[in-house]
């Protein structure tokens, strides 16, 4: 699946990982010699690292946890209902900005742009690593960070602003308080996977180009649109990308849908390992590349089985927010009537109910068998009654 270059820095990777104590155990554990890891099956024989298991690290060898660096910079990252460290070495900067700089590149940003960068520069450190990847770029960066719309708005008509990065949603009241830039970078939440989301940021903001961003602060980047906003390119030289079912931890063929599980090529601070991510997404190869099409379209937390089907109901917001008159609150109800599941789905608000059915059944891969809209939703979530 990789070049040897690849798998050099994959051996490199485990090698780095396994000096620290979490992957250490895990190594001996599983038996696995990051010396003996020579092709793309020994690789996916490493075991997973789950989130609970980082968690559990922190817990255990509190505060910085056991994949602690020394004289890294620190910031932080949400992990489960806690905010966990997030370690770059000053070699992982340098790295992470020449890898930003290159996608930054092919999403259109020049030497000559002017950038507002809305993304929060405190605790979490986002705006930094992406405003080093600008400059590394030549491009200027006006900070401004998240928060206050109507100042963001002054800024970009004031100074003439080319590019603006943000949040989706923060970039629709930016664009209320009358700004318009040329080309938006959007990330934080949903956005190219919500119907018709990105055809409506490029319309408040009167720009000709709106892009897509992925990536977690344990991995920043992972992959990012380019000017034919025609799904996101993994940076692969960045990231390692795998696809696995979400129950079974397998590997899946491209074109499927399953479970992002990610490794850090070269770093190290905090260096991750099959990290299992809990995000839902497709592959596909383009040449050499492998590409989110439709970015991340939701979560694999409950997932249910229907009709031999795996279903995502988390999934299913991105489908509501793509209609203007449905308030986004959902029920999901599978029962089991003789010896058939029936998938049944109440939506709040307003909509032609044959175009949210077709929405949900290109979302979901499965047709539902009923869906009804109603004005107040009084009890929403995911409820399995086949077997009470």
């Amino acid at each position: 699946m990789y070049d040897s270059e690849t798998l050099a820095d994959i051996q490199q990777q485990l090698s780095r990982a396994a000096s620290h104590e979490l992957y250490k155990q895990k190594f001996s554990d599983a038996d696995v010699n990051p010396s003996n890891v020579t092709d793309w099956e020994d690789f996916t024989d490493v075991p997973f690292t789950e989130p609970e298991e980082l968690k559990k690290d922190f817990d255990d060898n509190p505060p910085q946890g056991s994949l602690y660096t020394d004289s890294a910079m620190i910031t932080f990252s949400p992990l489960g209902d806690d905010l966990a460290p997030v370690y770059d070495t000053t070699e992982d900067l340098v790295y992470e900005e020449e890898v930003h700089a290159g996608l930054f590149k092919k999403a259109g940003i020049t030497a000559d742009d002017r950038v507002v960068n809305t993304f929060g520069y405190h605790l979490f450190g986002t705006g930094y690593i992406l405003q080093r990847g600008l400059e590394h770029l030549g491009a200027e960066v006006i900070p401004v960070g998240p928060g206050d719309s109507e100042q963001a708005a002054d800024i970009i008509s004031t100074y003439d602003a080319d590019v603006l990065l943000g949040n989706p949603s923060f970039a629709l009241k930016i664009a209320e308080q009358g700004a318009d830039v040329d080309l938006f970078v959007g990330a934080g939440e949903p956005f190219t996977s919500v119907p018709g989301y990105r055809q409506k940021v490029k319309k408040a903001l009167n720009c000709n180009t709106a892009i897509d961003y992925f990536g977690t602060r344990q991995f920043l980047p992972i992959a990012a649109e380019t000017t034919d906003e025609d799904g996101l390119y993994v940076a692969d030289e960045y990231v390692i990308v795998e696809l696995v079912d979400p129950d079974t931890g397998q590997p899946l063929e491209l074109g499927q849908r399953g479970e992002l599980v990610v490794t850090h090529r070269r770093k190290e601070g905090l260096p991750l390992v099959r990290y299992r991510t809990g995000d839902l997404a497709e592959l596909e190869r383009r040449g050499d590349d492998l590409v989110l099409p439709s970015g991340v379209i939701g979560r694999t937390d409950n997932r249910l089985k229907v009709k031999g089907v795996k279903i995502y109901p988390e999934t299913i917001p991105a489908v509501l927010a793509g209609f203007d008159d449905l308030s986004g609150e959902y029920r999901v109800t599978v029962t089991q009537p003789d010896t058939t599941d029936y998938l049944s789905i109440t939506c709040e608000g307003t909509a032609n109910t044959e175009e949210v059915t077709n929405a949900l059944a290109e979302r979901l891969l499965i047709t539902p068998d009923e869906v009804s809209l109603v004005d107040d939703l009084d009890e929403t979530g995911v409820f399995d009654k086949r077997y009470e």
